[in-house]
């Protein structure tokens, strides 16, 4: 099995790239620009001991029904899983040519 493909994000190496991936996905999808690096934090499940985005949100996000859920499934895509290293690095590349 090809490990790059299987490859899965480390939050804390990878912010860079979660932190553009919120950034542009969020701006495709609902047309607002903002920085979304300081609307997380890394820190590690007490069961699993991994490594997980937990939601500190701020007044405007949370203002933002649309915005809070899109966000959150974000975050929820990375803390399951779904989402490897490859996959965000592809969708990454497809969204910086269509900007």
């Amino acid at each position: 099995m090809d490990e790059t493909k299987t490859q899965l994000l480390n939050p804390m190496t990878d912010k860079y790239l979660i932190d553009e991936y919120f950034n542009l996905t969020v701006k495709k999808e609902l047309g607002i620009d903002i920085d979304f690096g300081f609307e997380y934090i890394i820190t590690q499940n007490i069961v699993s001991k991994k490594l997980i985005l937990v939601k500190t949100f701020s007044d405007f996000i949370i203002a933002n029904p649309q915005l809070y859920i899109f966000l959150s499934s974000l975050i929820y895509k990375i803390n399951t899983c779904s989402l490897t290293k490859k996959q965000m690095i592809t969708e990454l590349e497809n969204l910086r040519k269509n900007q």
